[in-house]
């Protein structure tokens, strides 16, 4: 026998464990992060000039580590409530960017579930002093440490005891404060605080909130079951998708101040992100819900309309800065 052949169930049993790693982080679902996080970079530079990359790149490196440290850590205190979860959208194996229930990871036992929670500390305490560069180091400004401590508390205790927030009816609000941080944040940390990033910005902090209630839908009886009381179990969900296409209204009439900004035709940009979450909306308003089939269309649509969010704003911006449209021109 080959020596090769003697090998080949450890090397098999390695691929499966990095793969499991991998897919722990959910590196699709850091878009969520990233994206707002290059709004708010584009929205310095447009507003004043040449960026600091320094601290751009520093503030990534941060951003990674608590997103990380969020999703590792929601894996490992979701457990329960992923492994009751036998409506997800995804089935039981399919992982992706508009998937819910979690990744399934340690659920299917592929990762110890105490390495998962070790693993979150650490993303987290690794953060504290790639963050703490910023003001130390870079010069960012004294709310530097109040925002980077803020998001260490959203990321940590959305899932984590005590506070449990998606298990109390407060990760909606968790969700929206801690988006805001990353726009703002990002922002900050080139140009100093203002509300210019806050204003632009508001069509993504309603759709954030609105987006956790829609994909609470399919999660539903799982939820129940392991009493994860957000939204949409406290209230039912009849109650809640008529919020829900309000919700959304209300965040494509918040691309207003986007126009007032540019004036110009490229906020038409935002056309694209509006188109799917009407669609998401006028579903959940007309009762589609009820539908399974229809259901994941509209969580669907509304996760691509909330991403093209800060693309579409992100674009807009970027374009109107190249043009000289705006504070560079």
């Amino acid at each position: 026998m080959s020596t090769d052949t003697l090998t080949l169930p450890g090397t098999r049993a390695l691929g499966t464990t990095l793969r499991a790693w991998v897919a722990i982080q959910e590196l699709p679902k850091h878009l969520a992060n990233l994206l707002p996080f290059a709004l708010g970079t584009v929205l310095a530079w447009w507003a004043g000039g040449p960026l600091d990359w320094p601290v751009f790149w520093v503030s990534l490196g941060a951003l990674y580590l608590l997103t990380n440290g969020t999703y590792i850590g929601n894996e490992y205190f979701d457990y329960d409530n992923d492994r009751a979860n036998a409506t997800r959208i995804g089935g039981d194996d399919h992982v992706g960017v508009t998937t819910t229930g979690g990744t399934r990871i340690l659920v299917k036992g592929l990762i110890p579930r105490r390495h998962a929670l070790i693993a979150a500390i650490v993303c987290f305490l690794l953060a504290i002093p790639v963050g703490l560069l910023l003001p130390l180091r870079l010069g960012t400004g004294p709310l530097t440490i109040p925002l980077g401590v803020l998001a260490v508390f959203i990321g940590w205790f959305y899932t984590a005891p005590p506070i449990r927030a998606s298990y109390r009816g407060l990760g909606e609000l968790f969700i929206a404060v801690g988006q805001g941080l990353v726009v703002f944040g990002a922002y900050y940390v080139q140009r100093g605080a203002d509300w210019f990033p806050l204003i632009v910005s508001l069509p993504w902090f309603v759709a954030l909130p609105a987006l956790k209630m829609i994909r609470e839908f399919p999660d539903f009886e799982a939820d129940q079951a392991t009493d994860k009381r957000g939204l949409t179990i406290r209230f039912g969900r009849e109650r809640i998708a008529p919020v829900y296409a309000l919700m959304i209204a209300s965040a494509i009439l918040l691309f207003l101040p986007t126009a007032w900004y540019l004036r110009s035709p490229l906020v038409l940009l935002v056309l694209a992100p509006a188109w799917f979450l009407g669609r998401s909306a006028f579903i959940m308003a007309t009762g589609g819900w009820r539908d399974r089939t229809r259901l994941e269309q509209a969580a669907v649509a509304g996760f691509i309309g909330m991403l093209l969010i800060p693309v579409a704003l992100t674009v807009a911006f970027g374009l109107a800065g190249v043009l000289g449209v705006g504070p560079l021109g």
